[in-house]
C-alpha cells in the first residue's frame, strides 16, 4: 500500500481542483499515466477517490496505491471532455483504462459511386474519399460471405479498374452469371445503377424496403408482359427472402440499434455488442479487458466513447445493460457526429429488454469461455512473470526479415492473441528503402511503418518480438522510443547455436531491454514454447512470402510475352512442373497435357524457353 502521506498529498491536490468539466490523469512515480477519467466537476469527481468509505470500487485501491500525482485539463463542455478523454487514452494507453483496440481487424465494404460501373471492395480502414462504406464486419470471412450472397442475387463486377479498362471479352464470372459484363457493354449504365441501388439498400439493413421494391418491380414487368424480366426479379426476390428469414430475430421494431452488455469479475471485463439493423441481429462482437479496476458503468461509458469515436457507425439508439455516467453528454456528442438524434437508454420492458438480456447472456458465456483456454492464460501469466513485463501480453506481434543477400527483401508480422494465431492480423511488408543485405535497416523500416500506423489507429501490441539478438532489439527500442509508443514492450529472440563447441537444443536467447546478458529459458518451459511458436510462425510466413515473390518474378521474366500464355496458365504450368527448369526440360506433349494448353501453345512455349 502507498504511504498515507502520499495519499494525504493527493487528497489535498484534489481539494484545489476547479469545479469545471474536464479530464483528470493519475500518474505514477515515473510520470506514466495510470488512468484517464472525465468529469462534469473535476473537484467533486476526484475527491470521491479519497472518501473514507472509498469510491465504491474495491479494486480502486490498486490505482490509488500506485498514484503519485494527479493532473487535470479543464474543458468548456462535457462533450469536449469526452473527446479529450478519448484522445488521451489513445495516446497514453493507461494501465487501468479499458483501451479499445481493433483486435479483430474490422473490415468494411467500399463502394465508389464515382465510377459508372462501381464494384464492392474489402478495405480495412474507411477514408474520407467520397466513397460509401458499409460495416464494420466482425471478420474478413463474414464480409466475403456477404459478397458471395450478394453476387448470387445481384451480380456486380468484381474486377479491378485496370482489368475493367483493358478487357475485350467477358470473363468467367459473366458466363456463370456472377457479373453482368459491363466491361464489354452487356449492360446499360442505368440498369447497373439499379443493381447498385438494391445492393446499397441491402447493406444498409433496409431489407423490407428492398423486398417491397422488388415486388412492385416484378408486378410492373408482368403487367407490361415482360415475363422474362419479371421471372428474373422473382428469382432475386425469393433468394433475398431466404437470406432475410435466416437472419431475422424477434424484433418487430425497425430502428437501428447497438446493444451493449457487460460481465465484470475482479479486474476482468467482457463487453458484448449486438448490432441490430431493420429488426435483424446483423452482427455480434466481444471485447475483453484486463486491469478493469473501475466501476463497470464507468468502464462501459469510456468504452462507448472510444468505440464510436474510432469511426464505428452510429445508430439511432444505443441500448446498455446499466446506467452509465454522463450518458446525456455522450448522447449529445453522438447526435452531433451523426447529424441526427441519438439516444442512450437502459430498457425497462418490451423487446428491447430481450435484446439486452441476449447480450448479457453472450457476455457471460464469453467470460466463461475466456480468451482461449485456461492453460493459455497460465502460460501468458508465466510469460509476463519470466520477462518482467508490466502489461499482460494478450496481443503479441513478431517481425522477421527474409532475403537472399538483400534481394527481394520482405518482412512478416504475425499476431497472436491470447496465445493463439490471429491470422486475419498477419501482415506482409516489402522493403522499400534499403539496398543490399542490411537486416538492421530493414527491421527499422518495417517497425517504423508498423508502429506509426499503430499510433495513428490506436492499435498496438502489448509485446513486440523481433527475430534477432541485441542489434535488432536496439533498433526496435529506438523506433518505439522515437515514435512515442512507450506502452509497447519489446524483446529480441535468437537461437542458441552452439556453446563450447557443441550444439544446444531446446534453449533460446531472450534479449531484454534492461538486462545486459540474454535470458536462457529452459526447453521445458511452456512460456518458451509459446515464444518459439510465435517466432517460428513469423519465420515461416516471411519465407513463404519471399518464395512467392521469387516464383512470381521467375514466371514473369520467362513466361511473359509467350503467345497464348496468360496469368492462369503461367500459374498452372509452374504448379504442374514445380520450377522453370523442369518446364524447360519437358517435351511438347507433356506441356500440352496441362489443362488449358494446346499443342500450338506448347510448341510456342518450348521455342521461347529455348
Amino acid at each position: 500500500m502507498k504511504p498515507s502521506g502520499v495519499s494525504e498529498h493527493l487528497r489535498s491536490e484534489a481539494d484545489r481542483f476547479p469545479t469545471n468539466p474536464g479530464v483528470y490523469l493519475f500518474r505514477d512515480e515515473s510520470g506514466r499515466v495510470l488512468y484517464v477519467g472525465k468529469a462534469r466537476s473535476l473537484r467533486a469527481r476526484v475527491k470521491n477517490y479519497f472518501r473514507e468509505v472509498g469510491d465504491g470500487r474495491a479494486t480502486v485501491e490498486f490505482l490509488i496505491a500506485r498514484a503519485r500525482s494527479i493532473d487535470y485539463v479543464v474543458t468548456g463542455t462535457e462533450q469536449e471532455a469526452l473527446i479529450l478523454e478519448n484522445n488521451l487514452i489513445k495516446k497514453h494507453r493507461p494501465r487501468y483504462n479499458v483501451v479499445f483496440k481493433d483486435d479483430k481487424s474490422y473490415v468494411h465494404l467500399r463502394l465508389d459511386a464515382k465510377h459508372p460501373f462501381p464494384r464492392l471492395t474489402v478495405v480495412r480502414r474507411p477514408r474520407r474519399d467520397g466513397a460509401t462504406y458499409f460495416g464494420p464486419f466482425a471478420s474478413a470471412g463474414s464480409v466475403r460471405q456477404t459478397l458471395r450472397t450478394l453476387g448470387r442475387i445481384f451480380p456486380m463486377r468484381t474486377c479491378t479498374d485496370a482489368d475493367f479498362a483493358s478487357r475485350t471479352r467477358p470473363c468467367l464470372y459473366y458466363y456463370i452469371q456472377r457479373c453482368p459484363g459491363p466491361c464489354v457493354g452487356r449492360i446499360e449504365v442505368s440498369e447497373y445503377a439499379e443493381t447498385v441501388k438494391r445492393v446499397t439498400m441491402f447493406l444498409k439493413g433496409r431489407s423490407q424496403d428492398l423486398l417491397k421494391t422488388l415486388r412492385d418491380k416484378m408486378e410492373l414487368q408482368a403487367a407490361e408482359r415482360r415475363y422474362e424480366e419479371a421471372a428474373r426479379i422473382r428469382d432475386q426476390l425469393f433468394a433475398l427472402q431466404s437470406v432475410v428469414e435466416r437472419q431475422r430475430i424477434s424484433s418487430p421494431q425497425r430502428a437501428e440499434r447497438d446493444v451493449f452488455a457487460t460481465h465484470h469479475h475482479n479486474e476482468q471485463l467482457v463487453i458484448q455488442l449486438l448490432t441490430v439493423r431493420d429488426g435483424q441481429v446483423s452482427g455480434a462482437e466481444t471485447f475483453y479487458f484486463d486491469s478493469a479496476v473501475q466501476a463497470t458503468t464507468e468502464h462501459l461509458a469510456s468504452f462507448l466513447n472510444q468505440y464510436y469515436q474510432s469511426g464505428a457507425p452510429i445508430p439511432e439508439e444505443v441500448l446498455v445493460s446499466e446506467e452509465i455516467p454522463d450518458s446525456a453528454a455522450l448522447a449529445a456528442l453522438l447526435s452531433e457526429r451523426a447529424k441526427r438524434s441519438v439516444s442512450i437508454a437502459v430498457p425497462q420492458r418490451g423487446e428491447r429488454v430481450t435484446l439486452v438480456e441476449l447480450a448479457k447472456k453472450n457476455a457471460s458465456v464469453a467470460f466463461a469461455e475466456g480468451r482461449g483456454n485456461d492453460r493459455n492464460r497460465e502460460i501468458l501469466d508465466d510469460l509476463q512473470e519470466l520477462l518482467s513485463l508490466e502489461n499482460y501480453p494478450r496481443r503479441i506481434e513478431c517481425f522477421d526479415i527474409s532475403n537472399i543477400q538483400g534481394t527481394r527483401a520482405v518482412a512478416s508480422g504475425v499476431t497472436f492473441i491470447d496465445g493463439e494465431p490471429a491470422k486475419s492480423s498477419y501482415r506482409k511488408f516489402r522493403i522499400r528503402t534499403v539496398q543490399g543485405a542490411d537486416d538492421y535497416a530493414m527491421m527499422r523500416e518495417v517497425l517504423e511503418r508498423r508502429v506509426s500506423r499503430g499510433m495513428k489507429e490506436g492499435d498496438l501490441p502489448d509485446l513486440l518480438i523481433v527475430d534477432g539478438g541485441r542489434g535488432q532489439l536496439n533498433v526496435a527500442i529506438d523506433v518505439i522510443s522515437r515514435l512515442g509508443a512507450d506502452a509497447v514492450e519489446v524483446v529480441g529472440m535468437a537461437k542458441v547455436r552452439e556453446e563450447s563447441g557443441r550444439k544446444i537444443r531446446g534453449q533460446e536467447r531472450i534479449y531484454l531491454p534492461e538486462r545486459p546478458e540474454p535470458l536462457l529459458l529452459d526447453g521445458q518451459s511452456q512460456a518458451l514454447y509459446l515464444l518459439e511458436r510465435v517466432r517460428d510462425e513469423a519465420h515461416r510466413f516471411a519465407n513463404t512470402y519471399h518464395r512467392q515473390l521469387r516464383t512470381r518474378a521467375m514466371g514473369e521474366s520467362k513466361l511473359d510475352g509467350v503467345p497464348g500464355i496468360g496469368t492462369v496458365l503461367k500459374r498452372r504450368l509452374l504448379q504442374e512442373f514445380g520450377s522453370l527448369e523442369r518446364l524447360r526440360r519437358a517435351d511438347v506433349d507433356m506441356i500440352a497435357a496441362v489443362p488449358g494448353m494446346s499443342r500450338r501453345r506448347a510448341q510456342a512455349l518450348k521455342d521461347a524457353l529455348g
